[in-house]
């Protein structure tokens, strides 16, 4: 079997993993009814979708009607959203409200999703086949779509997004039309000579994929729905195969990525275009995509044998397959992701032992209804007080690849709102005050400290330059944060020659939370 680590873009992001030792804590954050999706010690909250035995959606059931449990223990239903209390705001279905990613704060706690072409896992056949399904499932939309989406590929040699979040039918049709696959041809070919196609059963490259739309994705408050178009990594991945070092860096991934995923409040289902397969050409025993799986799967307390179906419904999605009518399948999946329960619990456990994984399960009083949400979430939050920015070097290698990827990609991180501003010498960043995490200092002060990578590149979108610095603003124990405030951080540089664009990307010291922006010099 070939080494867990591949030579491919999201190898170095594996590598950080493992070095790093260790799951992002995320941060506590107040919850109400409707708001961001956040785990802590002391509240986690999760999203249902609810169904009859056909499969239809119900929108109708009250707080009364549902009762959670982790690991077995019955817990206390807090906060609870109905799927009317997320909606897209009045005149949305008529006119567009969202154009670009500076428009979502405009929808409040509404969904969006995000399309995701596999070009690491999919034959060529098959994707051709999916892009065929995704225009005849766009053609039968609205003009104006009743979800934001953000349209993207993970490829070969990078992330590329298609489309920014838009609701523009008619701009999607043109990207899948215009986009060229990022294919590896060679084992594309090594595949049509009876080969697997990619290394490593896709694992490295599919999890560093999720990964950074995760990150990308968690200042949108709402849900997201991340639909993922391709086969994804190998469903025979069995952990119990690999030595116990690369057994143990495989958990170490998985368990960071489903963080990241729960994080972001992202549910991932997945559609394999391959089409209908015969019986006898089956390797892998189906899997009732109504049915809410187990990561236990064997041994161990999160599973040893997590394919990708199996982690599809670790996040509470669906798996689509065996079917020729794709289009009916996303335009299914794009309601499905619209129609969910916010519920809040505060765990009647506050032991963070080990960060082990709590299981989650929610049943409604009907025996003839099927909730589905995430399976459950690791434990074990990390207590952010003094910060201390290391020098760039010493930072743990996966917080580092994340920056770099962050600014050499086109994906819009939205976890801190900032924008670039042209300065005399430089440039200026701005950030939403409310969006760092200020952190007592011991002479009283408060400290926000960031990182900052700029990517400078040229028309053909060729990287000319590149420059970092570790920033930071200091505020009195008196000084009040205003609704709206900004942050400025002088961000001086020569911009080369030929340069069509600057890429910023920030991340917070404390809490990992990134944001980008764009200008031209």
């Amino acid at each position: 079997m070939n080494s867990f680590f591949s030579p491919k873009w999201a190898a170095g992001w594996i590598a950080g993993v493992v070095l790093a030792a260790g799951v992002v804590a995320q941060e506590p954050q107040a919850v109400q009814p409707g708001s961001t999706l956040t785990v802590t010690s002391r509240l986690v909250v999760v999203d249902v979708v609810v169904t009859d035995k056909s499969g239809k959606p119900v929108t109708n059931l009250g707080k009364d009607k549902f009762s959670i449990y982790e690991d077995g223990v019955k817990q206390t239903v807090k906060d609870f959203d109905p799927p009317n209390g997320h909606m897209m705001p009045a005149g949305s279905a008529e006119t567009p409200v969202v154009k670009s990613v500076a428009d979502l704060p405009k929808i409040g706690t509404a969904p969006v999703n995000v399309l995701v072409f596999d070009e690491l896992n999919t034959p060529f056949h098959d994707l051709a086949f999916a892009r065929q399904q995704m225009e005849k499932y766009l053609m039968s939309q609205p003009e104006v779509l009743p979800v934001p989406t953000l349209f993207v590929a993970a490829g070969n040699t990078k992330m590329a997004v298609l489309h920014d979040y838009t609701q523009s039918r008619a701009e999607l049709l043109d990207s899948v039309k215009k986009h060229t696959a990022d294919f590896d041809f060679t084992a594309m070919i090594a595949q049509l000579n009876g080969g697997k196609i990619g290394k490593d059963d896709g694992m490295v490259e599919t999890l560093g994929a999720l990964s950074q739309i995760a990150e990308s994705l968690r200042g949108v408050p709402g849900r997201k729905n991340v639909i993922w178009i391709g086969k994804g990594y190998n469903n025979a991945m069995d952990l119990n195969n690999l030595s116990q070092a690369d057994h143990d860096r495989a958990m170490a991934v998985i368990q960071q990525v489903t963080d990241r995923m729960l994080a972001a409040r992202a549910t991932l289902y997945s559609i394999d275009p391959e089409g209908p397969v015969r019986v006898s050409d089956a390797t892998v025993e189906t899997i009732d995509p109504t049915a809410v799986g187990s990561l236990g799967m064997s041994s161990g307390t999160y599973g040893d044998n997590l394919g990708f179906d199996g982690f599809v419904t670790a996040t509470g999605g669906r798996i689509i397959s065996g079917r020729n009518d794709l289009n009916v399948q996303l335009a299914q999946l794009s309601a499905e992701g619209t129609e969910y329960y916010t519920l809040s619990y505060s765990p009647t456990s506050t032991s963070d032992a080990a960060r082990a994984y709590r299981k989650i399960r929610v049943v409604v009083n009907d025996p003839n209804l099927i909730a589905t949400t995430r399976q459950g979430y690791f434990s074990g939050d990390a207590p952010v007080s003094t910060v201390v920015m290391k020098p760039r070097a010493e930072q743990p290698k996966d917080l580092r690849y994340d920056l770099m990827s962050a600014a050499r990609t086109t994906l819009p991180y939205t976890g801190l709102h900032m924008e670039a501003q042209k300065a005399k010498n430089g440039f200026n960043i701005l950030v939403n005050a409310n969006d760092l995490k200020f952190a007592d200092q011991p002479d009283g002060t408060r400290m926000a400290e960031v990182t900052v990578e700029a990517v400078c590149f040229d028309r053909n979108k060729k990287i000319t330059s590149q420059h970092t610095a570790e920033l930071k603003e200091e505020l009195e124990a008196t000084d009040k944060i205003t609704p709206g405030a900004k942050v400025g951080f002088a961000f001086p540089m020569i911009v080369p020659a030929f340069t069509d664009h600057v890429r910023f990307v920030m991340r917070d010291a404390a809490t990992g939370t990134m944001g980008s922006a764009e200008i031209k010099p």
